[in-house]
């Protein structure tokens, strides 16, 4: 299969700034200041993961890119906790990021971007793992949560 020419950093990159520009424009908030600022826990917990996610699939020598052949099954680390660590951890960021933007209107692109992930991404990727890694695959996700 063909790997997409708009990848999921792309799209993570596009909701950010969307989310900042709208949190920027936007009066009011949820939050009363400084309380707006535990946003930075997703923030630091998403990046982490994210980061966590990709070094354990370039230290297993399997592709990170979405639709290529997978060489390694990965299910230690973050793997064991959550099966897409680096698409949890853009979500968290994200959302992290809307609750500093303190806001409700980035929530919406918080949503819109996690459906995009799941519908684009996401029930391929876990197809293509079936196939490619059979019962291991199977077990794996009988065991490990999608998200957390």
């Amino acid at each position: 299969m063909t790997p997409p020419k708009i990848l999921p950093p792309h799209y993570f990159l596009l909701s950010l700034a969307i989310i900042v520009a709208v949190g920027l424009l936007e009066d009011g908030g949820l939050l009363p200041s400084p309380w707006q600022y535990l946003g930075t826990l997703p923030i630091l917990i998403g990046v982490a993961a994210a980061t966590q996610g990709s070094r354990l699939f370039a230290r297993a020598g399997t592709n990170i890119i979405p639709f290529t052949e997978s060489t390694a099954l990965v299910t230690s680390g973050v793997f064991s906790i959550s099966r897409n660590p680096m698409y949890t951890g853009m979500v968290l960021a994200l959302a992290g990021t809307a609750l500093v933007m303190n806001g409700w209107w980035p929530w919406l692109v918080v949503v819109g971007f996690t459906a995009v992930i799941r519908g684009l991404f996401i029930r391929t990727e876990e197809r293509l793992m079936e196939e490619t890694f059979g019962d291991a695959y199977l077990a794996y996700k009988q065991q490990v949560r999608r998200w957390i």
